[in-house]
C-alpha cells in the first residue's frame, strides 16, 4: 500500500472542502491576514512595507496551528480515533489525510497573500525565482505550525480549549518572534517565526543568497539597528527544517498514542 493511498486522498478532499465551505474559518485564517496587511501597508508606505510584508505571509500560515489543533482535537472528542484503531488502516490516514490538506490550505493562503501584496498592492521584490524560494520557506513553517497545532490537540480535552491553546502560543509568539512588529532582542532567536521571516526576507527583498549572513531583525539599512548573525540563511533554513521535523515527529508520537479520552 503506498502512503498516500485512496483512503488518504479521501479524507484530504473532505477535509479541504469542509475548511473551504466555512466561512468562519476563512475569515479568521485569512480575513484577518489581509486586514493587517492593508493597514500596515497604508500605515508604512510600499517602500518601507516591503520590509513588513513577509511577517504578514508568516502571519497567514501560522494559523495552521489552530486549524490542526481544531481539526485533530475534533477527531480525537468525537470517537473517530478509536473507531479507527479497530480498522486495519489504524490512523495513518485520518493524519496523513488532514496533514495533506492542511498543506494545501496553507499553499493557497500564501498564493493568495502573493496576488494581494505582490499583484494588487505592488510590493517590490528581487525577482520571481525569489518569490518561488520564499514560498517554500513560508510553506515549511506553516506545515511546522501544524505540527504545533497537533501537539496542542493532544493536551486539549475539547476543540474550544485546542483552539484557545492554539491562540494563547501563536499570537505571542508572532510578536516576541519580530515578525509583525521588528525589535531587537536575542529572544527572537528561539522563535520558530524568525527564521521562517528573516530568510524569507532577506531572499525577496534583499535577494541574498543562502550563503550570506542573516540579519538580527528587519530592521535593516543605513539607519536600522540590526546586526549580522554568525550563521547563514542556509543555516536559517536548516534550523526552520528541524523545527518542522521535530513539530511533526512529536505530533505523530502523540496522535498515535492509543489513549481512551
Amino acid at each position: 500500500m503506498s502512503l498516500l493511498d485512496n483512503k488518504t486522498i479521501q479524507i484530504a478532499i473532505k477535509n479541504t472542502k469542509q475548511k473551504i465551505r466555512t466561512w468562519q474559518y476563512l475569515v479568521f485564517s485569512l480575513g484577518f491576514a489581509v486586514m493587517f496587511t492593508l493597514m500596515f501597508y497604508f500605515f508604512l508606505g510600499r517602500d518601507i512595507f516591503q520590509y513588513s510584508f513577509p511577517g504578514m505571509i508568516i502571519y497567514t500560515t501560522a494559523a495552521g496551528t489552530t486549524s490542526a489543533a481544531i481539526s485533530f482535537s475534533s477527531d480525537k472528542t468525537s470517537g473517530m480515533l478509536e473507531r479507527l484503531d479497530t480498522m486495519p488502516t489504524g490512523r495513518k490516514n485520518l493524519f496523513l489525510g488532514a496533514l495533506l490538506s492542511d498543506t494545501l490550505i496553507i499553499s493557497l493562503q500564501i498564493l493568495i497573500m502573493f496576488v494581494i501584496g505582490y499583484g494588487v498592492l505592488l510590493v517590490p521584490f528581487k525577482g520571481i525565482f525569489e518569490l518561488f524560494i520564499g514560498f517554500f520557506i513560508a510553506l515549511l513553517f506553516g506545515i511546522s505550525s501544524v505540527g504545533i497545532g497537533v501537539i496542542i490537540s493532544g493536551i486539549s480535552r475539547s476543540p474550544e480549549v485546542a483552539n484557545a491553546i492554539a491562540l494563547f502560543y501563536y499570537m505571542p509568539i508572532l510578536f516576541l518572534s519580530g515578525s509583525l512588529m521588528p525589535f531587537e532582542s536575542l529572544i527572537v532567536l528561539f522563535t520558530p517565526p524568525f527564521w521562517a521571516k528573516q530568510v524569507f526576507l532577506q531572499i525577496t527583498v534583499l535577494g541574498d543568497g543562502l550563503l550570506d549572513p542573516l540579519y538580527s531583525s528587519s530592521l535593516m539599512g543605513p539607519t536600522g539597528t540590526a546586526e549580522l548573525l554568525p550563521i547563514t540563511l542556509l543555516g536559517g533554513v536548516l534550523i526552520e527544517l528541524a523545527f518542522c521535523i521535530g513539530f511533526i515527529l512529536i505530533g505523530i508520537l502523540i496522535f498515535q498514542k492509543k489513549t481512551k479520552f
